[in-house]
């Protein structure tokens, strides 16, 4: 960062984590969640854990009775699910997400199935199914299969069971937790094996190329792939104001001409 910005510095920025839950990664065994925990903080993140977020602002957030100024936040708790349930009426979650059979099929729509994060359901042991991207391809593939066999007049298939292959996470740069079973890796081992996992489930040879390359550049050369240029009015000055941001000068003068040509009559000979 400080070869990108002419003034900035780096070691007067605060990390916030903010986790409602009593442990980072909750999903993780906890063994795992406490190796993360330690690579955050060698990081310089602090870790808040216990804290629900109960508001978000311009200026911070709130923690109940508590404020965190901030002007950067991220948000990574979760969203409320499409609105295709309450489209076609179904039974819906707290999140929005539609309540399906065994077979994924909506209760009450006939012939209606759902797949993916839209969709609150349970694996063959009474677990709930993650909303993540290999789920949604396993139930895809079920559906596929219970089609294929009422078109075919046979008999339907078991009720969809989820193959859990495992928790991946990277924390940071050469740091990553991983549980596959009774396999646990941590560390460099873990990222690597995060990064391999991820390219290969990409779709098409030559985006696993494409991707590997951009991400040994990135590692190699500390760049990042993607910039994002933010606070900037354009020309004519028409751009809300942000909160706390100088304004550049010239702008408010620019703002005023334009607005002024704007209400002048304009004669045109006919």
């Amino acid at each position: 960062m400080p070869r990108e910005f002419r003034r900035i510095n780096p070691a007067m920025a605060r990390i916030v984590l903010i986790e409602a839950g009593p442990r980072v990664l909750p999903t993780f065994p906890e063994d795992l969640s406490t190796v993360a925990l330690r690579s955050l903080e060698r990081m310089g993140v602090q870790v808040l854990t216990n804290t629900r977020v109960t508001r978000c602002g311009p200026k911070g957030v709130e923690c109940g009775d508590e404020r965190i100024g901030a002007s950067t936040i991220v948000w990574a708790a979760g969203v409320v699910a499409s609105p295709a349930g309450a489209w076609i009426g179904a039974e819906r979650d707290r999140q929005g997400r539609i309540r399906v059979g065994p077979d994924l099929s909506v209760p009450g729509h006939p012939g209606v199935f759902a797949v993916g994060d839209i969709v609150t359901a349970t694996d063959g042991n009474g677990r709930p199914v993650p909303g993540n991207a290999p789920s949604a391809k396993q139930m895809g593939r079920y559906v596929g299969r219970l089609l294929a066999a009422r078109a075919a007049g046979k008999p339907a298939p078991p009720p969809f069971s989820y193959r859990h292959h495992g928790d991946l996470a990277t924390i940071g740069r050469r740091s990553a937790v991983v549980e596959l079973g009774r396999v646990r890796l941590t560390g460099l081992v873990g990222w690597w094996f995060w990064g391999i996992a991820h390219v290969y489930y990409l779709v098409g040879f030559r985006s696993r190329v494409v991707v590997s390359f951009e991400w040994l550049w990135s590692y190699l050369t500390f760049q990042r792939g993607a910039r994002l240029i933010t606070g900037r009015e354009p020309r004519g000055g028409n751009a809300m104001p942000i909160p706390g941001q100088a304004r550049v000068s010239g702008q408010g003068r620019a703002a005023a001409a334009g607005a002024a040509q704007e209400r002048a009559p304009t004669l045109r000979a006919v």
